[in-house]
């Protein structure tokens, strides 16, 4: 795994929305800044529909990225949709031979997860050059994205007990940290994308979703067995996920109450992780340690794969 220091190369790719260029403009000053090299790729800026350009340039950004020898780290300009039509047309076996960590949230779960379930390769769920860096960084973002992307020690501690964080179930859990958007994880559950998340810890957010589909969604990944599977559960903010004005619906703690009312493993929702500006970045295919005693997620450093 290519290591990212004070001042690497960080290549830019756009695999789903456009990204809004004032703000993608601010995000690359912002890295600059910073002291990295930045490169940007062939088709970033480009526009196809809602899409940054086709499935096959979208795509060729994201295989040359890896290809570039001089790339150390690759985030994504935002999310939105697009990352779905692309998994089965990604060449793993590049990513395999050019590992790199891809960062991103949102639609960007999909390829994460897809390439997690493929190569194996860690990514990293956080801050976005055209969002998050280009319209003011939150410092509690920045500063837990940085320390973990230049972190140098075995593992990456965090204690939440400062947070709104609230523990549902009570324990300790071990295992590979898996998960993302809440409605892109649900999507990819029956294809061949979607990983085991047999002994994993698994961590769930959405945005601009009402009660009845985030209901939706727990019940597919009920179904599946998931909520069987895994050994821990962290449920980050679910934003602008209330009912219409006027509709009879169940809430999101009541949703969240009824799937989580028979599961004996560590439970904890209101984690600073989702599609607010202050989050935490989610390390996928790291080992994991959720501890509710003391209050701590305890994280596998992303370079040690």
């Amino acid at each position: 795994m290519k290591k990212v220091v004070d001042n690497s190369t960080i290549g830019i790719i756009s695999p789903a929305w456009i990204p809004v260029d004032k703000r993608m403009q601010r995000g690359l000053k912002y890295l600059e800044k910073k002291g990295f090299a930045v490169k940007k790729g062939e088709y970033v800026g480009k526009t196809h529909g809602y899409f940054a350009g086709t499935d096959k340039e979208r795509l060729d950004d994201l295989h040359q990225m890896y290809k570039d020898p001089d790339v150390d780290l690759i985030i994504c300009a935002r999310g939105g949709w697009g990352g779905l039509r692309l998994v089965n047309r990604i060449d793993y076996n590049l990513i395999i031979n050019n590992p790199k960590i891809l960062v991103g949230y949102s639609d960007i779960t999909t390829l994460q997860l897809a390439i997690w379930t493929k190569a194996k390769i860690p990514s990293l769920s956080g801050p976005m050059v055209g969002v998050e860096m280009g319209k003011g960084i939150h410092s509690f973002t920045e500063q837990h994205f940085w320390n973990q992307v230049l972190n140098i020690d075995p593992q990456y501690i965090f204690n939440y007990s400062e947070t709104d964080t609230i523990e549902l179930n009570g324990g300790k859990a071990e295992g590979i940290l898996l998960g993302g958007c809440l409605s892109l994880v649900s999507h990819l559950l029956g294809t061949a994308f979607s990983p085991n998340y047999s002994g994993s810890i698994l961590f769930l957010e959405d945005v601009g979703e009402q009660p009845y589909k985030i209901d939706r969604y727990f019940a597919h990944l009920k179904q599946a067995g998931v909520f069987d599977q895994i050994h821990g559960l962290i449920l980050g903010n679910f934003i602008d996920c209330d009912p219409e004005e006027g509709q009879v619906s169940f809430n999101i703690d009541e949703i969240i109450e009824d799937y989580i009312s028979e599961l004996s493993y560590p439970v904890i929702k209101n984690f600073p992780y989702g599609h607010g500006d202050k989050k935490f970045s989610m390390p996928i295919g790291v080992e994991t340690v959720l501890d509710t005693n003391h209050s701590e997620l305890r994280l596998g450093n992303l370079f040690q794969y």
